[in-house]
């Protein structure tokens, strides 16, 4: 059961999604099947019409589900905190949650929530959510609806290692990334000349979306069901 404020939320979506990546700890690296459970809840809009509401609902919902796919599969989640576990996580080309402490389900349900909730805004509210690893036999749930997480609030606040280019953490942004980008402490460019190859993967979903909403035909006599939209995957590029 959900609840937000006073209410009790009878009715809400849930979106499903399973994952494989490693876990690193301790410079053990632990292959890790993962399945999220997210409880979506559609506020209402007053002013706008069903269909207008149904369309926006279905775009965030892709939006959420799209960010999960490019990220999560094949993953590698650390504590940056340590140095050693960093360093292997390093060693791969596999995109990379960054964690700002423990790389255990409990920090990572948090952080997953966060992000999830920072891309949703305000079209689509993200309460509790659900994760379960293979490596344990635990299952945690989560839920923040005043929005205070026990996280750090800037880059700098748990990222020690370098100057990094966002001020806010990954899971604070409406972004593609799970991760942040490093300066490198000997380079003299500015953040546009070093980072001008990065594109957002996020930029490339809403490119699509609005080419789909274009191509439709402005009346339909029967809707189909909302499909995911399938955009190329972004390929992560390290910064030397």
């Amino acid at each position: 059961m959900m609840k937000r404020g006073r209410s009790i939320i009878k009715s809400y979506m849930t979106l499903e999604y399973e994952f494989t990546g490693i876990r690193v700890q301790d410079c053990f690296l632990t292959p890790v099947d993962w399945k999220l459970t997210v409880n979506l809840i559609a506020p209402v809009k007053r002013g706008r019409s069903k269909e207008s509401q149904e369309e926006k609902l279905a775009t965030i919902y892709q939006k959420l589900y799209f960010w999960l796919d490019t990220n999560l599969p094949n993953i590698i989640i650390v504590d940056v905190t340590e140095s050693p576990d960093l360093f292997m996580a390093n060693l791969a080309a596999n995109i990379m949650m960054y964690c700002p402490g423990s790389a255990n389900d409990d920090t990572v349900i948090q952080l997953l929530h966060s992000k999830l909730t920072s891309l949703a805004g305000k079209e689509l509210v993200v309460g509790e959510i659900q994760l379960k690893g293979s490596d344990g036999t635990l299952q945690y749930t989560y839920d923040c609806p005043e929005g205070d997480y026990t996280l750090p609030s800037t880059t700098e606040e748990y990222f020690e290692k370098g100057q990094t280019r966002d001020k806010i953490p990954w899971w604070k942004r409406n972004d593609g990334f799970c991760f942040e980008f490093i300066r490198p402490t000997t380079t003299k460019l500015t953040d546009e000349e070093l980072f001008k190859g990065i594109i957002d993967p996020m930029d490339e979903f809403e490119r699509v979306m609005s080419e789909v909403v274009e191509e439709e035909p402005k009346h339909e006599e029967k809707k189909e069901p909302a499909k995911i939209v399938q955009v190329e995957k972004w390929i992560p590029k390290k910064v030397e």
